[in-house]
């Protein structure tokens, strides 16, 4: 058995303001309480519903319902997947995709880029043609390695049926977009083309280890996470999260594995003084129908988008949550906000959306009536994902807001 090394976790400072610490409730929060008591039982929800409502700055716990009971939290999971990654590996983090040479065979080396177009594989294969040419080399065998990440598996709680439409079996190397089953494979194919179109003959790709001793030829730098991270949120995509469980799985020197990755997540979590009873992770994405996230955990884990101890590394999580009405999962292309009393509050919301089969969630932040941060989730299991649950959820974050 592989020997991992103790994880390394960015030093991080909490301090805790509990409940009975707190100067109380404002009258706006008590106001807006007692509307969620009446209208979270009246929202067609069903029967299995969560959520919790905070006051940032405090900490205080404004409104609970079954705030400790964990339930699928569907994609909401990934806001816990960015602020572990943002917090291990920090905002400005880059990975390189390289081609390297060594006794006649190019290889293709995935460093993990959960952004890698077309065309930057297209510009790295023009810069490795130029070089090989300018050392004398036209014709070589081409290789790809994509070993940074384990071996492609299926988590615990996901079915063969994501596979292609829903996630792409995770690997270090794949052209943002691509579903296929073999994304190193087909990535690592058009980088061929490219190459012969530049005037290099390749053989048939093969997957292999990059043997030590290898020249560099070219590279191509990722995106920063920061922005990696925003459109992950926004657009709420799947092989992203994945890829990037992976990467902080490494920068904390853990395997590059479902279990390595929400192995940190819960580490970082920890350090942020996150409450995970209850909680169970076996993903990046949130597709786990065996992940438990409860109420308590995600309204906090929530609030670290706005604390404003914590925004040298973690700015990028607001930027990123779809703004309601407005852009993202929370569109009106989305039957989001798009009707009263929700249509209130278009524009100041900031919230990650959630769904499977029966299972609809909805965690952020807005401001309330009283001017201050607060922090929610809200999540349902057991009622199809519905235009009438989602307008609901909608509906129980314009309470939070205020406007309803």
């Amino acid at each position: 058995m592989a020997v991992i090394a103790a994880p390394v976790v960015a030093a991080i400072t909490v301090t805790a303001t509990s409940a009975s610490a707190a100067s109380g409730l404002t009258a706006a929060d008590k106001a807006m309480a007692g509307k969620l008591n009446q209208r979270v039982g009246a929202a067609e929800l069903g029967t299995n519903v969560v959520g919790e409502v905070r006051d940032v700055a405090s900490g205080q716990t404004v409104w609970s319902k079954n705030g400790t009971k964990g339930l699928m939290p569907a994609s909401t999971n990934k806001l816990a997947t960015a602020v572990a990654a943002l917090t291990v590996l920090g905002p400005g983090h880059t990975v390189q995709t390289k081609a390297v040479y060594r006794s006649g065979a190019v290889y293709l080396v995935g460093g993990g880029d959960q952004q890698l177009s077309s065309a930057d594989l297209k510009s790295l294969a023009t810069a490795t043609a130029k070089t090989l040419k300018a050392k004398g080399h036209r014709s070589v065998r081409l290789m790809f390695d994509d070993h940074l990440f384990a071996a492609p598996s299926l988590a615990t709680g996901w079915n063969s049926g994501y596979y292609p439409d829903t996630v792409a079996p995770v690997r270090a190397l794949r052209i943002a977009g691509d579903e296929t089953q073999d994304t190193a494979l087909a990535a690592t194919k058009y980088f061929a083309q490219q190459l012969t179109a530049n005037g290099i003959t390749v053989g048939k790709p093969a997957r292999a280890k990059t043997p030590s001793g290898s020249t560099a030829l070219a590279s191509h730098k990722s995106k920063p996470l920061s922005t990696t991270v925003q459109y992950m949120l926004k657009y709420s995509d799947n092989d992203i999260a994945e890829g990037l469980l992976r990467l902080t799985a490494l920068g904390q020197k853990r395997a590059a594995t479902f279990a390595g990755g929400t192995a940190a997540v819960r580490a970082v979590l920890v350090k942020y003084g996150i409450p995970l009873t209850g909680v169970k992770l076996y993903d990046g994405s949130g597709l786990s129908r065996s992940d438990r996230m409860t109420a308590d955990a995600l309204s906090a884990i929530a609030g670290l988008a706005v604390d404003t101890r914590y925004q040298a590394k973690l700015w990028p999580i607001l930027k990123g949550l779809p703004v309601a009405g407005v852009d993202g999962t929370l569109s009106t292309s989305y039957d989001r906000f798009t009707t009263a009393p929700a249509s209130c509050a278009v524009g100041e919301v900031d919230a990650k959306t959630g769904s499977l089969t029966g299972v609809s969630a909805l965690a952020g932040v807005t401001k309330g009536a009283d001017g201050r941060w607060k922090s929610f989730a809200f999540v349902e299991n057991g009622v199809s994902p519905t235009a009438t649950v989602k307008h609901a959820l909608d509906g129980l974050a314009a309470t939070v807001e205020g406007c309803w």
